[in-house]
């Protein structure tokens, strides 16, 4: 058992947001920049003292720590979720995206996962770290609740960078030498992720190297990518500054920031880490006295106050984390008044179950209700399309302590045929059933609309009866005609009527494409010759209004919204979520024609398309999943 007094505790966890705030302070000059970057101990002379430049990290755990505080220690995802829409308003980046598909009924981790291009990026190891803070010791449990949390808006690489951290912090109020906390994360990550094995890669290139720079070079050669954000290169590059410096906390941030990239994210993570394990009795005042007490809320956060103090912040914590302690991690670890006699040992936690989990795949859901425990596999994608059967595996499993008897159904919108396989079953204690169900929306009965809501219910032999969702997200519709030649030149397609929309679409030369995710790759799958291609399709929109229009494409790109031309550029870009381009457009109420010209000069075809408020968010009430009529 891990023992910690409570002046221990304390004084950690103040070490902990101090070690962030100070590493937000060291890189935030710098971020964004992928160089490298020549720094020595002068650099922090040159660093004005002052509070943390607030923002959504911050927020967001903040909102975390009310919503622990109204909800109690058994926070779900779904407290989350509420918790994120009565309180945040930020729509950077996959928060738009998760956003959206709270409101399309899509649970975590489809939420994260679904339609967002922003998936492995590192917002969620930005708030997952302070998971560490309130669960001391156990490194299993802040990773099963900052999985939770990062799941609401990340996947994959997303989520492993996240929970790294959050492991590594949590497992510093007991273990102080950095390569001990490295070994302890990723005893509690898929060993094949790809996060997991950057890092290996980065402390064994290390450990033959001795030389940050050299290391950082191997690293961003086998594992670089266009987007600066990259959760896989972050982690990493957090687990070099912490091996390379061995707990020197000014020498960790530097070398942080040396390496350049997202550094107010690597920077903030590596001194939350480090400032744990040292606790703020042994932070040096010289590097206390970058952060002044009083912090700043952003804009993007309501009903929470405008500021909070430094220790405000710090009592809040300790107090969330004690009844998280002795609610979650009773028996395994205590608070005492008195410091214990013996230093406690972290012993390697029963991961098994935990990395089951992280390794199933991003598509699957998990509820539980009383007894059962249910899981619907949505396979590769929560969507549905005319004519086009979307088939789910049903798990229901018995954790009660007695047999039950249950019958399971499906209830899906008006005109979609639903098909399973389930019959009434006896599930004794402990044993599983699986099914399988296939739902269908022939297109000459069934209206697909942005969200098309189903619910599993489960009836049990007194009558009970459970219910569970099943959100299925409408397919745009989209028609492409092509490949013609010169980019430059106008072709058959550039009709008035066909960019107005008085002409319909799907006529001589078009094909119907239906597109599951239009702000990651609308052409998905889509081979073909290379040339000069169309894509088009209409909107409806309940209102008139000014939307934005966020267009990303490889090659060169043209659009006209309602016949006007609304953008253009001809350069080559990297297939990344930062190839983007965005303006201002009018939508009618009613319907309204987009007409995208693509110029296809590489094998990698890429195009996004995503309409947004004025507030960032994406316009879910604009809707291109039934034909116009």
């Amino acid at each position: 058992m891990v023992t910690l007094s409570e002046a221990r505790y304390r004084d950690r966890v103040y070490g902990g947001w101090l070690g962030k705030f100070i590493g937000l302070a060291v890189g935030a000059p710098l971020d964004g920049q992928k160089q490298s970057h020549d720094l020595d101990s002068s650099y922090l002379e040159r660093l004005p003292p002052g509070r943390p430049e607030p923002g959504p990290p911050l927020d967001f755990q903040l909102v975390w720590l009310r919503a622990l505080q109204t909800v109690g220690p058994r926070l779900t995802a779904d407290d989350l979720c509420t918790a994120w829409l009565t309180h945040i308003a930020y729509a950077d980046g996959e928060l738009a995206h998760a956003a959206s598909n709270f409101r399309r009924g899509l649970c975590p981790p489809l939420s994260g996962t679904f339609d967002n291009p922003y998936q492995a990026t590192l917002g969620a190891m930005e708030r997952t770290d302070f998971w560490g803070l309130l669960l001391p010791g156990d490194p299993r449990e802040a990773v099963r609740f900052a999985r939770q949390d990062a799941m609401l808006d990340h996947a994959d690489a997303g989520i492993e960078a996240a929970v790294m951290v959050a492991a590594m912090v949590s497992a510093a109020f007991v273990e102080s030498e950095p390569t001990r906390l490295v070994e302890v994360a990723l005893g509690l990550a898929p060993s094949e992720s790809r996060v997991a094995r950057a890092v290996r890669d980065v402390v064994r290139w290390h450990g033959e190297l001795a030389q940050w720079s050299r290391t950082r070079e191997m690293l961003l050669r086998a594992y670089g990518s266009e987007d600066v954000r990259d959760g896989v290169v972050a982690a990493a590059l957090v687990a070099l500054a912490l091996v390379h410096e061995r707990g020197d906390l000014w020498r960790t941030l530097l070398t942080a920031a040396r390496c350049g990239w997202s550094t107010r994210a690597t920077c903030g993570a590596a001194g939350m880490i480090v400032g744990a394990a040292l606790g703020a009795s042994a932070m040096p005042a010289l590097l206390r006295g970058i952060v002044v007490d009083e912090l700043a809320l952003g804009w993007g956060v309501t009903g929470l106050g405008a500021s909070l103090s430094m220790m405000g912040l710090v009592e809040q914590t300790v107090e969330v984390g004690r009844v998280l302690v002795r609610s979650e991690l009773a028996g395994r670890v205590q608070l005492v008044n008195e410091s214990p006699e013996e230093q406690s040992v972290l012993t390697a936690p029963d991961a098994s179950s935990l990395i089951r989990q992280m390794a199933m795949g991003s598509y699957v859901t998990s509820f539980r209700r009383g007894p059962l425990e249910v899981s619907i596999d949505y396979d590769m994608r929560p969507t549905i399309g005319y004519d086009a059967p979307r088939k789910l595996a049903i798990g229901i499993s018995n954790a009660g302590l007695r047999s039950v008897d249950l019958r399971a159904r499906i209830s899906a919108p008006i005109g979609f045929i639903v098909t399973t396989q389930s019959e009434q079953v006896t599930l004794p204690e402990g044993s599983s059933v699986s099914f399988m169900a296939a739902l269908s929306a022939p297109e000459e009965q069934a209206k697909i609309s942005a969200a098309n809501p189903c619910t599993l219910f489960v009836t049990l032999e007194d009558a009970t009866e459970m219910t569970f969702p099943i959100s299925l997200v409408g397919e745009s519709l989209w028609y492409v005609a092509g490949p013609y030649g010169r980019f430059d030149d106008s072709h058959t397609p550039e009709q008035v009527g066909i960019l107005s929309g008085e002409a319909p679409l799907g006529g001589e030369g078009w094909r119907r494409l239906s597109v599951a995710e239009p702000s990651v790759n609308l052409l998905a799958g889509m081979e073909g010759d290379q040339g000069t291609y169309y894509l088009a399709t209409d909107y409806h929109v309940p209102r008139a209004r000014v939307a934005k229009l966020r267009v990303g494409c490889n090659d060169g790109v043209k659009v006209w919204v309602g016949g006007r031309e609304a953008l253009r550029q001809h350069e080559h870009r990297p297939v990344s979520p930062a190839s983007a381009d965005e303006c201002d457009v009018e939508l009618w109420q009613g319907w309204n024609r987009v007409v995208v010209k693509m110029a296809q000069c590489s094998p990698r075809r890429f195009l996004s398309v995503v309409l947004k408020g004025a507030d960032q968010h994406v316009l879910t009430e604009a809707v291109n999943t039934v034909p116009r009529g």
